[in-house]
C-alpha cells in the first residue's frame, strides 16, 4: 500500500516533473548544437515537418490525457536510441550524452509507472488501445526515418546535426503534448 501512495503521489505530479525534465532537454540539447545550420549542410536539408501533434492525435475523437502520454513516452524511447548509436559519441562530450540518456531513462520510466497505475485500473477498452498502438507506430515511423536519413548519410555531421534539429522540434512539441496532462490529478 505505502508503495501505491508514494506511485500516486509521483503520478499527481508527472505534468511538473514532465515540464522541467524536457526544459532540461531542451536547454542540454541547445547546448551540443550550432547556432546555424553550417552551409555545407544546406543541400541535406530534408523535411521532416510531418510529426506534428494534430498528425499523432488525428482520429475522430479530441486527444486525450493518455493519447499525449503514450506519444511523449514514444518520443523519449525512441530519441534515447537514437542517441544510444555509437555516432552519437562523436558529437556529443561523454558526460552531456550520459546526463542526456539518464534524464530520458528517467521521463520514461516516470510515463511507465504512471501508465501501469492507468492502464491497472482498467480505463483503456479495445478501440483505445488501437488508437494508442497507431500514436505509437506515428512516432515510430517518424524516427525510423530519421535513422534511415542518419544511415544514408553515413552518420556525418551534416546528418546529425539535422536531426538534432528534428529533435528539438520533437521536444518543443513534448511541451505541447506536455500541456495536456493535468497538473494535478
Amino acid at each position: 500500500m505505502f508503495c501505491t501512495k508514494v506511485s500516486s503521489q509521483h503520478c499527481h505530479q508527472l505534468h511538473s516533473r514532465l515540464q522541467e525534465a524536457n526544459k532540461e532537454n531542451l536547454e542540454l540539447l541547445g547546448s551540443q548544437m550550432r547556432a546555424t545550420i553550417p552551409f555545407q549542410c544546406i543541400g541535406d536539408i530534408v523535411d521532416f515537418s510531418h510529426l506534428n501533434e494534430e498528425n499523432l492525435m488525428s482520429m475522430n475523437e479530441p486527444p486525450q490525457e493518455v493519447d499525449a502520454k503514450i506519444a511523449i513516452q514514444e518520443m523519449l524511447q525512441q530519441t534515447n536510441l537514437i542517441f544510444k548509436q555509437v555516432h552519437a559519441e562523436l558529437f556529443w562530450d561523454e558526460n552531456s550524452l550520459r546526463n542526456f540518456h539518464a534524464g530520458l531513462d528517467q521521463q520514461i520510466k516516470n510515463l511507465e509507472t504512471c501508465q501501469n497505475e492507468e492502464l491497472g485500473a482498467g480505463t483503456i477498452s479495445s478501440p483505445r488501445d488501437q488508437k494508442l498502438q497507431l500514436t505509437r507506430l506515428r512516432v515510430k515511423r517518424y524516427f525510423q526515418g530519421l535513422n534511415d536519413f542518419l544511415k544514408d548519410k553515413e552518420y556525418s555531421s551534416c546528418a546529425w546535426e539535422i536531426v538534432q534539429i528534428q529533435l528539438r522540434e520533437c521536444f518543443l512539441l513534448i511541451h505541447q503534448l506536455i500541456q495536456r496532462i493535468p497538473t494535478q490529478a
